[in-house]
């Protein structure tokens, strides 16, 4: 017995489930991957970031406290250095180095600079930090008649 056209093409069509293809899935998984890939890379980067930052930041606030002991009168303003800082100071590999020159014909005024660099365990370029300050001599400050000859140098009437 034949069946007819009709009835036999809707018993043998298949249903459509709606459902992805292995090609739309294929797809979607690679631009996950590629958009992992990617977030990875940026939280490498920020984490790199953040290390140099703090780093920075140390390095700032040690170079202030080496400019501060030299402005109190505890460190010398001549020229020293590269010297490691103590590890009551920071545990990381710090060091500074203190230069400093005459700016005025007399000697009594002072640039005083202080290079703190943070050198790297693994040899890589090493973190500079510089500050740079004007001040007056300690020597001449300290000295019994400082406080005549600093007059004379900071009278206003040679403008």
């Amino acid at each position: 017995m034949r069946f007819p056209a009709s009835s036999r093409g809707r018993h043998y069509r298949p249903q459509r489930h709606p459902a992805f293809t292995l090609m739309e899935v294929i797809i979607a998984l690679a631009v996950l991957g590629m958009s992992m890939v990617a977030i990875g890379t940026l939280i490498q980067l920020g984490g790199q970031n953040a290390l140099q930052a703090r780093l920075l930041t140390t390095a700032q606030f040690l170079a202030e406290t080496k400019l501060s002991e030299i402005k109190a009168g505890v460190l010398s303003p001549t020229a020293t250095g590269p010297i490691p800082f103590p590890a009551t100071e920071t545990m990381e590999p710090f060091q500074y180095t203190i230069s400093s020159q005459a700016i005025d014909s007399q000697g009594m005024l002072l640039s005083v600079q202080i290079l703190v660099e943070y050198i790297p365990i693994d040899g890589s370029l090493p973190l500079v930090h510089r500050v740079t300050t004007w001040m007056i001599d300690p020597a001449v400050e300290l000295a019994p008649d400082s406080n005549e000859q600093l007059r004379d140098f900071l009278t206003l009437e040679d403008i």
